[in-house]
């Protein structure tokens, strides 16, 4: 990680952030020129449920990153980040209009942000941007699913009411051996990378880098992998054989300092138990 200093503040960190984005986070590609001095374009990039585990931050040894680890080492690598709440939706809201779920009282997925009283006018990091003179399109997940908000973009893709394009599925789900395991399930899909909803999101955006723009942009390029289930092309499950996962220490008393909500959360009676009642832990990777 280089050194920064501590006090940077946020326009620095988008600054930054665009910066070491535009000029690596998809290769080859010729970007506008900046209209204004003061005035970078910014590709903002959201991964759902990546976590750490990318080579440069060194959570999970078995991992190939390349390109994010790439992108690390020409920017800022934070070591030290947290998401403001365990679940997609209010992580999201919160990230978007710099205002916490304790604030918000968005706490659940299910939660429409828009729909609470604080965040009902909060003022989102796009919108900020076209207030700012910038045009703000974007395409894929940047906010949950279910709540995409048209004010924060002149246009999406795919669109303004579906945020997210449809991937392929695969017949017969699920389709890893466990019954009854609805989204947590995972296994090859007979198709090529193109068809896959991310690259779909990738090849918009490169389309709207190669544009040519009269006024600075704002981009938000929202990926959804490695967000279950893993229905992904073959290619992508033979770079970790089963036999060769580096497995987790599981520790059988992890729960017990966690308060009975966290508990809840976990939920030791679900997924991780039927993983481990059908034999199927190598398999999840």
């Amino acid at each position: 990680m280089r050194s920064r200093p501590n006090s940077i503040n946020r326009r620095g960190f988008l600054r930054l952030a665009a910066v070491g984005a535009a000029s690596l986070g998809l290769p080859n590609l010729v970007f506008a020129a900046r209209t204004s001095k003061n005035k970078p374009n910014v590709l903002f990039m959201a991964i759902d449920d990546l976590n750490d585990w990318i080579g440069c931050l060194a959570g999970h040894p078995d991992v190939k990153t390349p390109n994010l680890d790439r992108l690390a080492a020409k920017g800022v690598l934070f070591t030290n980040a947290h998401c403001s709440a365990p679940a997609c939706n209010p992580s999201r809201a919160s990230l978007m209009t710099g205002i916490l779920p304790s604030t918000s009282g968005v706490y659940h997925n299910p939660n429409p942000w828009r729909k609470s009283p604080v965040l009902k006018d909060a003022v989102t990091i796009p919108q900020h941007f076209m207030a700012h003179g910038y045009s703000a399109v974007g395409g894929g997940k940047i906010y949950h699913g279910g709540f995409p908000d048209p004010p924060s973009w002149q246009d999406y893709f795919p669109s303004q009411q579906n945020n997210k394009p449809d991937d392929p599925m695969p017949p017969n789900r699920p389709i890893n051996g466990i019954p009854n395991t609805a989204q947590f399930d995972w296994g090859p899909v007979d198709v090529p990378d193109e068809q896959m909803g991310d690259s779909q999101v990738a090849s918009w955006c490169i389309s709207q880098l190669r544009k040519k723009h009269d006024k600075p942009f704002f981009i938000g390029c929202g990926f959804f992998r490695p967000h279950l289930p893993w229905y992904v092309p073959k290619k992508y499950f033979d770079m970790y054989p089963a036999d060769k996962v580096t497995l987790p220490n599981v520790n059988e008393n992890d729960l017990d300092d966690v308060p009975p909500i966290g508990r809840q959360m976990a939920r030791p009676e679900g997924d991780h138990k039927k993983v481990i009642e059908h034999n199927q832990l190598g398999r999840v990777r």
